[in-house]
């Protein structure tokens, strides 16, 4: 690079000399209150069901309350799990021990009815045993007291991932699996709930999913299958006294399982309709439990089936998990307004069909987006591959510090040219890992590159180094570097042991 490159990257080299961090500063803030990134995760496939990949952002059309928008950030999003050949030492985000991907399966024993549990149970092993493939779906049950059950459990970091690999997919043997589990926690079911005291459970229990998954990167899909909670209760039910509204629950929710790209998928128990009427089944859920479930597909961009579906539902929701587009437009603070703004996409490309979420509550306070994304990152206990990343730590100055020395693939890093130039917009974070909690932590590092033609195809065949030296800390055990594109929202991020 020439010497204006690496003078910005030298930024980069002295935040980690600062003993106590300062505080995470501000990314493209001014006097003016900017415009809010909107952003959208679209699900496209053909007339088959199969994903289509292969669009542009020229082929998308987006109305929010009727009025169209201009699309400002595309992507294409789809794990990129092949790791790239490493030297020794090296490390990399990349490859079949990092989860990039989930989807978890959640079988609602809490909001189940005794008539229709037995057979939801039998479905559910059926789908589970005709996948062919189960790389990134666990299963967990929502048992009678509001807690969940893991029957095959996420990892807990891509430590965990480490060793899979069998032939056969465990859903095979799925049916022994959930036969012990759901004859243990029914083995302890608790005193009967009211109608109120499980609906709150329930938010509970999905609030904690959403933690779960919150520390997978990309999109996850959640197949909740269940008999469905109530949007509202009347005087009529037992316990009752009074009208009681949950959709302010849901909305939290809802926007909880948005912000951290979760889409959910419920499977309802029960024929379409049958949640609302005068039958055992609605006296047990309440008021349109139906209702709850469809709003929960339409707020977070998933897809709702009934009963005896539930393994096309696992198959839905993993196929969409694999590869999605990223959409985004920006909305000034007037349009913060904290209502319900429907939303449509559209594609002009024929035999093309989308799934996105239908609408969203704008609330007026809205953290700034690329804050928020390396926030997540750098709590997550897995890496984020969506920018490449290689890298190694070395000691350096007889041992008093060390040397970081990382590349990001430039293929996922697209370059604007400008003349004969190439720009690039990133930003980086640092932090320093003391067994599994944050030890330290630099200010989020502005970084904007500029390569000449030689420089931008070297920085493709090689990937785009970046270097320094640092103070050795004896206690950290792990260091992390993430990494923002600010022009498309990808990021990246590699967890590194400390060398002693």
């Amino acid at each position: 690079m020439r010497p204006t490159s690496r003078t910005r990257l030298a930024a980069f080299a002295l935040a980690f000399g600062v003993a106590t961090p300062p505080a995470p500063a501000q990314i493209g803030t001014g006097e003016k209150v900017p415009p809010k990134l909107l952003k959208l995760s679209v699900v496209a496939i053909d007339n088959r069901g199969r994903p289509v990949g292969d669009l542009t952002a020229a082929d998308f059309r987006i109305t929010d309350g009727g009025k169209p928008e201009n699309i400002t950030l595309f992507r294409h999003d789809e794990p990129k799990l092949q790791q790239p050949r490493l030297t020794p030492g090296e490390f990399s985000n990349r490859g079949t021990a990092n989860l990039s991907r989930a989807t978890l399966v959640l079988f609602d024993l809490l909001n189940e009815s005794f008539t229709t549990r037995g057979g939801a149970q039998n479905y559910l092993i059926e789908g589970l045993r005709k996948l062919e493939s189960a790389d990134n779906l666990f299963l967990y049950l929502l048992t009678v007291h509001g807690q969940l059950y893991p029957v095959h459990p996420l990892p807990i970091g891509n430590a965990g991932l480490a060793g899979k690999g069998s032939d056969l997919p465990w859903t095979r043997d799925s049916k022994a699996l959930i036969e012990q589990a759901v004859g243990q926690v029914y083995g302890l079911r608790g005193p009967n709930l009211d109608i109120d005291t499980r609906v709150r459970m329930t938010y509970a229990a999905l609030e904690n999913v959403a933690r779960l998954l919150a520390a997978v990167p990309g999109r996850k899909n959640v197949v909740w299958v269940t008999h469905g909670v109530p949007i509202t209760l009347g005087p009529s039910t037992d316990t009752a006294n009074d009208f009681v509204d949950y959709t302010p629950l849901l909305r939290r929710m809802a926007e909880t399982f948005d912000r951290d790209n979760v889409a959910i998928y419920p499977v309802q128990q029960a024929p379409p309709g049958m949640a609302s009427d005068g039958t055992p089944e609605a006296r047990f859920s309440g008021l349109g439990s139906e209702d709850t479930l469809k709003q929960f597909a339409d707020l977070t961009g998933g897809g709702m089936k009934y009963s005896g579906n539930i393994g096309s539902a696992i198959q839905q929701a993993m196929n969409d998990v694999q590869t999605s587009y990223l959409l985004g437009y920006l909305q000034p603070p007037e349009a913060w307004d904290g209502k319900f703004h429907k939303l449509n996409v559209t594609c002009s490309r024929k035999g093309v069909r989308l799934q996105f979420k239908t609408g969203y509550y704008a609330a007026a306070e809205v953290p700034a987006d690329e804050q928020e994304s390396l926030k997540q990152v750098m709590a997550s206990t897995f890496d984020a591959a969506e920018i490449g990343i290689r890298g190694k730590l070395t000691p350096d100055n007889a041992g008093k510090s060390l040397r970081l020395e990382c590349r990001l693939d430039a293929a996922d890093v697209p370059m604007q040219q400008s003349g004969s130039d190439w720009l690039a917009h990133l930003a980086f974070q640092v932090e320093g890992i003391k067994g599994g909690d944050l030890a330290g932590q630099t200010a989020v590092m502005p970084l904007d590159l500029k390569m000449n033609a030689d420089e931008h195809a070297k920085a493709l065949a090689d990937g785009i180094p970046l270097a320094t030296s640092f103070a050795a800390n004896e206690s950290w055990t792990k260091m992390r570097v993430a990494v923002i594109d600010r022009d498309t929202h990808a990021v990246g991020s590699l967890t590194l042991p400390m060398t002693k």
